[in-house]
């Protein structure tokens, strides 16, 4: 899922200002590569995209003080498996110089469009007077989460929420994205992907995290990990549900990540859980590929066109079938709409001993999914109809007790998250309104809303770039909704909430975010 800019090594804030400047400070070769700079080399052709031409000679220009070292050549390879000439290499040996003249941006002369760990800034988040509220940030530092401490998570971004369908033991399982370890440390500790799990039922007072899937070290392992391979950067979560005690997370192959809110995807995969989404098994003959570039798996259908719409999910159950909501990759496709019945899923008992080669049944079934054609259910992705208009992505979808409705929550072309409100999970929508826009944060996207959020206020998690961290953000729906329309499809009016200031991300105590 993505995102105002394309996806960089932006996370951390104070931790990850300090590995920078160190790499920018220091000669050559006397800089240990940190986890910060290990991600900025596997996303380095963000910057040739998001700066065009000014990248093409390879000036960085100024990053803080220091005389020595050179950049060396900024070229296409910076992702890939021949780091040499590149500027992954350069920040892996130390040699980030900041002596050079040149600029990433021709007219400023500064750093144009990157985000806050780069410039030496901080990352805030705003203080809203409204019916929408910035309440607390859930990971990175200063989060009441301790993310660093007790899993290795610095910066992180998306936090996709389902409910595991235990009911001796319910929880809120939490999947994120590209993930950054501690940035003061030597080694890697960038992860695709980590999970988090939450049994907390009251977020009025913020949502307290009690584990994560966690791998031998004790950090937040990945879930799914990247291949490896050339032809793929990561693995992104876009979707979890629970079906008969079994967790199913969608998630994306990402080939390469292009300009703003533009990436391009290999396929979209399925994977399953039997412990409460500690491990994960792939399931090959589920997956959506569009190229041949990554072995997706024996069992995999072949190379489809017709997937490319079906890159990006969000999950809605009802009571006889599992909806999917489907966007193709990047943030300006419409979402068209599956769906599969529940009935002969596999339970967890059932998956347990079948060596990733689970019995085609139930939402494991690729040849029971239907889509909607505007009319009725059809077998050909192809024909399929758009339910919500272009731009769409990282999608929410859920009923809502309060207002009586199905609710789908996302990003809306660059910087906006907006609400709709249907009566039947294919539509017709309302109108979108507008609860984070960029006049109130630019850079704000993803937005997951909690599933037991049921009553008068909703919700939900968001990203900002310049934190590259996920906040806990409430909206009073009877404050958004006049009571004359809850219970109707008309639009809602606009979004009143305004920002009364803004706050630097460490000066947050336990995470809070003050009120006026």
């Amino acid at each position: 899922m993505r995102r105002p800019l394309p996806r960089l090594a932006a996370a951390g804030l104070i931790a990850v200002t300090t590995s920078v400047a160190t790499l920018a400070t220091t000669g050559i070769g006397t800089a240990a590569a940190g986890p910060c700079s290990v991600m900025f080399g596997n996303f380095g052709s963000l910057l040739e995209n998001q700066t065009g031409a000014g990248m093409a000679g390879g000036s960085l220009g100024s990053l803080g003080s220091g005389s020595s070292g050179s950049l060396g050549s900024t070229s296409r390879a910076m992702g890939s498996a021949d780091r040499s000439g590149s500027l992954v290499q350069q920040l892996e040996t130390g040699s980030l110089g900041n002596g050079l003249s040149g600029s990433l941006n021709t007219v400023t002369g500064s750093v144009y469009g990157m985000p806050p760990w780069v410039t030496g800034e901080e990352g805030t988040v705003p203080v809203l007077r409204g019916p929408t509220q910035f309440l607390q940030l859930v990971t990175g530092p200063t989060s009441p989460t301790e993310s660093i401490s007790r899993y290795g998570v610095a910066g992180t971004d998306l936090g996709i929420m389902w409910d595991n369908g235990d009911a001796t033991d319910p929880q809120i399982l939490m999947a994120f994205g590209d993930t950054m370890g501690d940035c003061t440390v030597p080694g890697s500790q960038w992860r695709s992907n980590v999970l988090f799990r939450s049994r907390d039922a009251d977020l009025a007072d913020g949502v307290t995290v009690d584990s994560a899937a966690t791998g031998a070290d004790g950090l937040a392992k990945s879930l799914v990990p990247r291949s490896g391979l050339p032809g793929e950067v990561t693995i992104i979560p876009t979707a979890g549900i629970s079906v008969e005690g079994v967790q199913y997370l969608r998630f994306m192959s990402v080939a390469n990540w292009g300009q703003p809110g533009s990436w391009t995807t290999n396929y979209s995969g399925l994977a399953y859980s039997t412990d409460n989404g500690e491990n994960w098994t792939v399931v090959p003959a589920l997956a959506r590929p569009i190229t041949s570039a990554v072995p997706v798996g024996e069992g995999a259908p072949p190379v489809d066109a017709a997937w490319r719409d079906s890159q990006m999910s969000s999950y809605l159950t009802t009571d006889e079938h599992l909806y999917e909501y489907l966007t193709p990759s990047g943030r300006q496709g419409a979402a068209i709409l599956a769906r599969v019945p529940l009935a002969g899923s596999p339970t967890a008992a059932d998956l347990d001993g079948t060596d990733g080669a689970p019995p085609a049944a139930g939402v494991l079934d690729p040849a029971a999914y239907r889509y909607w054609d505007g009319a009725d259910w059809v077998a050909d992705p192809g024909t399929a109809e758009q339910v919500l208009p272009r731009p769409a992505s990282e999608l929410s979808v859920m009923w809502n007790d309060y207002l009586g409705k199905y609710t789908a929550m996302y990003s809306s072309g660059y910087n906006s998250v907006v609400l709709r409100t249907s009566d039947r999970p294919e539509g017709p929508w309302t109108g979108p309104t507008a609860l984070v826009d960029y006049s109130m944060l630019p850079g704000v996207y993803g937005a997951f809303m909690h599933p037991w959020a049921q009553g008068e206020d909703l919700y939900y998690l968001v990203t900002t770039w310049n934190a590259y961290n996920v906040f806990l953000v409430r909206t009073s729906l009877s404050e958004l909704f006049p009571s004359n329309l809850r219970r109707s499809t008309a639009p809602a009016g606009p979004a009143t909430s305004e920002v009364v200031r803004q706050v630097p991300v460490s000066e947050l105590v336990g995470g809070a975010v003050p009120t006026e």
